[in-house]
């Protein structure tokens, strides 16, 4: 069985470099409060779209783990059992959730109020903003980035999983793969849920209610909550054990099909819906976008499999290019997770260079584009290293050390064998 696919690798570093250079445009840039959100420039509207790729780190991350699952019950017919999947899931899910909350209350990007025309910033990009140590405000405890969402998501569809294997003894019975499917539709389906229970959990904040609060805030709450992106991962698992069990042809048919449906379905209900994107509004028209964003993701994800892993095996993967985004893909959690505080400190020094320094939405974007290349540049270099001591490797000696397992640890390993190779 085919451990990794390289597909998965460019297609996940690609986001994280748009990510990353998009968060230093959108927060650098001199007329983020006098946008006019009713009426945005196109490039912002482009920029909004491409900020959500939320989705399809979802996907991603759960045909992974699906792999991974895969792969132990075929090298150890004890290593896929219903206790081992739960811990296996549990553990990865857990070691993200400490990643996430510590990177969004010390080191992430700001949350923006656009009425009031202010930021929340992280603690040390407030630290390098204006020099004030800040305290841990209510937003940013309970805010839900992707992080946090990848987290959630490894968990629950780890005791779904551990579940399904409990009654149907294997992974490899045709049933496990349905009740993927099925788990993809029902949760994509109760994800309209999502729109009345915002509004509840609003209500709750306004009268201080925060036991209701509590109790909805990781379900439906903003930004990545459990409905809808557990719908992510449910169809990423599918996909995956589609491909492992069905091999790659049926899987694509089927996934082309599906995929399709969901897109043709998003496009029409936003086209025929007002228009309340960057209003950020939880209504039809999000679960339009929503929908359309689960067809174009399975799409991206399948062709970046076709291009990567089923058509001139290897070829692509000796792309200078290519290399320069697989990176992202290999060891972007550090970068995710340093960005922010790198990108203040680098406008703090040019504000000093240049005192009073505005960029307009076109050197925003420049100034993000810039740092995300010295990243892939730094990355390189790193490369060589095993990317030793950054994020990815402390996650998997943690999870080696907990549970016993750890395919991080030797795909950075591999990184670096093929770079010596390439060399010589």
């Amino acid at each position: 069985m085919k451990e990794r696919f390289a597909g998965l690798d460019f297609l996940r570093g690609l986001g994280i470099f748009f990510v990353v250079m998009l968060h230093s445009a959108f927060y650098y840039f001199g007329g983020l409060y006098d946008l006019d959100l009713n009426d945005p420039p196109p490039i912002v509207t482009v920029i909004g779209l491409l900020l959500m790729f939320a989705g399809m780190f979802a996907i991603i991350s759960s045909m992974v783990h699906c792999i991974q699952m895969f792969r132990r019950s075929t090298s150890d017919p004890g290593g896929a059992s219903p206790g081992r999947t739960a811990l296996q899931f549990t553990v990865r899910g857990a070691v993200i959730l400490v990643i996430a909350y510590a990177y969004f209350i010390i080191t992430g990007p700001g949350v923006v109020d656009m009425a009031a025309r202010t930021m929340d910033n992280s603690i040390l990009v407030e630290l390098i903003q204006s020099g004030r140590f800040k305290g841990v405000s209510f937003q940013r405890i309970f805010y839900i980035d992707s992080l946090v969402m990848l987290g959630m998501n490894i968990i629950l569809l780890g005791f779904f999983s551990a579940l399904m294997l409990k009654i149907l003894k294997t992974a490899e019975n045709p049933w496990f793969r349905k009740s993927l499917f099925i788990g993809g539709i029902l949760s994509a389906a109760l994800s309209l849920a999502r729109i009345p229970l915002y509004s509840i959990l609003m209500e709750a904040l306004d009268e201080g209610d925060h036991g209701i609060f509590i109790a909805l805030n990781w379900l439906v709450n903003k930004n990545n909550p459990i409905l809808p992106y557990i719908a992510f991962g449910f169809f990423g698992m599918w996909m995956s054990a589609s491909m492992l069990t069905l091999g790659w042809k049926i899987m694509r048919t089927r996934v082309l099909l599906i995929s399709a449906l969901f897109l043709v379905a998003g496009v029409a209900l936003y086209v025929v819906l007002p228009d309340t994107m960057l209003e950020r509004s939880i209504d039809m028209k999000w679960y339009s976008i929503m929908l359309a964003q689960l067809g174009l993701f399975m799409l991206m994800v399948l062709g970046a499999l076709k291009i990567f892993d089923f058509r001139h095996a290897g070829a692509s993967n000796r792309n200078v290019i290519v290399r320069f985004f697989t990176r992202f893909g290999v060891a972007g959690l550090t970068v995710f997770f340093l960005e922010s505080v790198v990108s203040a400190l680098v406008f703090r020094l040019l504000g000093l260079m240049i005192p009073g320094i505005s960029l307009d939405l076109w050197q925003a974007l420049v100034y993000g584009a810039v740092l995300s290349l010295v990243w892939g540049v730094l990355l390189i270099l790193w490369e060589k290293a095993g990317y030793k001591f950054g994020l990815e490797f402390f996650y998997g000696k943690i999870v080696a050390a907990l549970s016993g397992q750890s395919s991080k640890l030797v795909r950075l390993s591999e990184k670096t064998e093929k770079t010596e190779k390439a060399e010589k």
